[in-house]
């Protein structure tokens, strides 16, 4: 006898399923719905041509926006693709959504809000991006928005997860290599679990209430660069990792000289709206970034007995 979905099987579709958070969101709801992903070969968000032949014949109850161009630096020079990519991409599959009485899933970012608060932002908070990116990603809430008032929008930051390496990854292989290792000391925002992630969705989409609206949705508690990345490799020396760096050094996020666009300072975002919605609330990020770590491929490579390499 097959097992009873707690969640009535839905018709879903996934625009950005080759990428780290579409490929996620297809194994974790494959199972109990009918996912359709679309790759950017199937759809490519920046061409209104590719959106509609791509979602016109489809039949479906919920999409995902997970597909976007994340690269903040190069957004910043090529402000018409990220526009293109980010806002009226997005708006148009909301418009064709909207047809077909079909909810649609935004993912935004934390990165519309300017950094001039000292304290973590709500939703009630007026957005006010820096960067092109950051307005290229508001421009697209509001599309997604206009075209539906129930869909939803969920600002994210900081993502890392299984699949293709993030930060954790790279600040711990930086410090296995290097005794000195700088990170923005003044930057805070706060760092979400893509596997966090995923089980925070089903009370949004699948509950009583389909949510609406804007939501920000992060692992709890903030933090800077360079306490996330002294906390990780400290996680990985306590785990056997050859770390050359004891200490990582806090520098100005203004003074990196590899970023072109601005960061805001403070975008650390609070999640008490999600909470009073789902009553959940989500785990401390200490917690979810070590649990990811201790089963990551990063740390089984240097966890093998000696006896079987």
């Amino acid at each position: 006898m097959s097992p009873v979905s707690p969640h009535p099987p839905k018709k879903i579709v996934i625009v950005g399923s080759s990428g780290r958070l579409g490929g996620l969101l297809i194994k974790s709801f494959g199972g109990n719905h009918s996912v359709t992903g679309l790759s950017r070969a199937q759809l490519d968000l920046g061409c209104s041509e590719s959106i509609v032949a791509a979602l016109e014949p489809l039949d479906y109850d919920l999409l995902i926006i997970a597909g976007a161009l994340t690269g903040v630096d190069y957004c910043e020079t090529n402000e018409a693709e990220a526009f293109a990519i980010n806002a009226t991409g997005p708006g148009k599959i909301a418009e064709i959504s909207a047809g077909k009485n079909a909810h649609v899933t935004y993912f935004s970012t934390d990165m519309v809000y300017d950094g001039s608060k000292p304290e973590p932002y709500s939703e009630a908070d007026a957005p006010n991006p820096i960067s092109v990116y950051g307005a290229s990603k508001l421009n697209g809430e509001d599309l997604v928005l206009q075209a539906s008032p129930g869909n939803l929008v969920l600002r994210v930051s900081w993502l890392y997860g299984p699949g293709r390496p993030a930060f954790p990854e790279w600040i711990i292989n930086k410090a296995c290599a290097e005794a000195h290792v700088t990170l923005p000391g003044n930057k805070i925002g706060c760092s979400t679990s893509t596997v966090d992630l995923l089980g925070l969705l089903p009370p949004l989409l699948f509950g009583p209430d389909v949510a609406s609206g804007v939501f920000n949705l992060c692992n709890s508690g903030p933090c800077t660069w360079r306490d996330w990345g002294q906390f990780c490799i400290d996680t990985a020396r306590a785990a056997g990792l050859p770390v050359l760096a004891d200490h990582i050094e806090g520098v100005p996020v203004d003074s990196v000289p590899a970023f072109v666009a601005k960061r805001p300072v403070n975008s650390a975002m609070s999640t008490g709206k999600y909470t009073a919605f789902t009553g959940v609330t989500p785990r401390n990020w200490q917690e979810a970034n070590r649990e990811f770590l201790q089963q990551s491929e990063l740390f089984k490579k240097h966890t093998v007995s000696p006896s079987a390499v």
